[in-house]
């Protein structure tokens, strides 16, 4: 039997944690054989996550995005060599890469992507997927609305593995090796890519929130790959505020500094997401998430590059949502709250869970032998 060839590719974390859950299942069906290709970040993810991906070495730097020859010659030579039959990309906002250089030099294969935050597409141009897997009808809907594509609702593909994890003994685990003190809130900050703006001033307010309050919050703080130059400077700021700060920048994998939380803040950061599939999992309630949507830039971005009024999963009850800087210390107490976390354990317990594999599969290689079947 001859199987259908897939190239399957990556360029940041929420990509490598979808292709790190479809791989296997691709893999393992055969009538496919899969070659995965990856740039850094995702490159080292899915290393770490077992995979051995063909490395793509072509910046993913919004400061490339102007040119994009070097990015279009390393995918000609990529498809060239693997020859697939289709092509699955995963997913990054914020400059081109791999993914979109595939999907731009793809010529007639059956192209896929696979959609990490709702209503997110990137492309070089106007080279996109034929279909897009999404989370949720709600993703599908505002996909075609804003892009005019194919999507289908198929599940969260990165949270597939969360129903093999104890989250219980992931947050006591992660919480002795930090040495964070009994009785202590544990406040985490995971921040995003530095093409955002207004995140440093929001990141300023939250560090102001937390200066003085008692009993002194321990915090976690994870620095985004894409923005490793600010992680002195953000620690330096949070010591300086009289803050003990443990610094998991680098980690491989985020779950363990997630679930030791009892607040997840970000501006809108797919952590929140990670930490509510999380919650879902876990028998007890973990904590709630703080949305420092405290600059007008912030709230603009997110409208102009994902179509929506307030972060993922806020509508339904996935966060409190914190727009001026002298509400925020008013909002951490709120968040902090019991009441609060077992609303949240609440609303996140009612996340589907199921992915919707077999769809994927199947519509992979229908593709892949309707091209074969095109070009006898």
């Amino acid at each position: 039997m001859t199987r259908v060839s897939v190239l399957l590719s990556a360029r940041d974390p929420g990509a490598a944690a979808q292709v790190r859950e479809i791989a296997p299942v691709l893999r393992a069906d055969r009538r496919l054989e899969v070659v995965v290709v990856a740039s850094d970040p995702a490159y080292e993810l899915l290393v770490a996550a077992g995979e051995e991906p063909r490395k793509f070495t072509a910046s993913a730097s919004p400061a490339a995005a102007a040119d994009t020859a070097t990015l279009v010659g390393e995918a000609h030579d990529v498809l060239d060599d693997v020859d697939p039959d289709v092509v699955v990309t995963g997913i990054s906002s914020l400059g081109v890469g791999v993914d979109e250089a595939l999907l731009a030099c793809a010529g007639t294969r059956p192209t896929f992507a696979l959609q990490d935050y709702p209503g997110d597409v990137n492309a070089l141009g106007h080279a996109y997927a034929a279909t897009y897997f999404v989370r949720d009808e709600p993703a599908a809907a505002l996909t075609v609305r804003r892009f005019s594509v194919r999507a289908v609702a198929v599940g969260s593909l990165r949270h597939a593995g969360y129903s093999r994890l104890d989250v219980r003994r992931l947050r006591e685990d992660t919480r002795r090796a930090a040495k964070v003190d009994d009785g202590r809130p544990v406040i985490g900050f995971f921040g995003q890519p530095p093409a955002i703006p207004g995140q440093e001033t929001a990141f300023g307010h939250l560090v102001d929130a937390l200066r003085g309050r008692m009993p002194r919050p321990f915090v976690i703080h994870f620095e985004h790959p894409k923005s490793l130059d600010r992680r002195d400077a953000h620690v330096a700021m949070l010591r300086s505020a009289g803050l003990t700060v443990h610094d998991a920048t680098g980690a491989t994998a985020v779950e363990p500094w997630l679930a030791a939380c009892d607040v997840v803040a970000t501006c809108f950061s797919h952590c929140t997401m990670d930490y509510a599939f999380l919650t879902a999992w876990s028998a007890e309630p973990l904590g709630a998430v703080l949305f420092l949507m405290t600059t007008p830039e912030i709230t603009r971005f997110l409208h102009t590059q994902g179509g929506l009024a307030v972060p993922d999963g806020a509508e339904r009850g996935l966060g409190r949502i914190v727009r001026t800087p002298t509400d925020v210390v008013s909002a951490l107490d709120e968040v902090l709250a019991e009441s609060t976390r077992r609303q949240y354990h609440l609303a996140c317990r009612q996340l589907p869970k199921d992915v919707a594999f077999r769809t994927i599969v199947d519509a992979v290689v229908e593709g892949g032998l309707r091209r074969r079947a095109a070009i006898r």
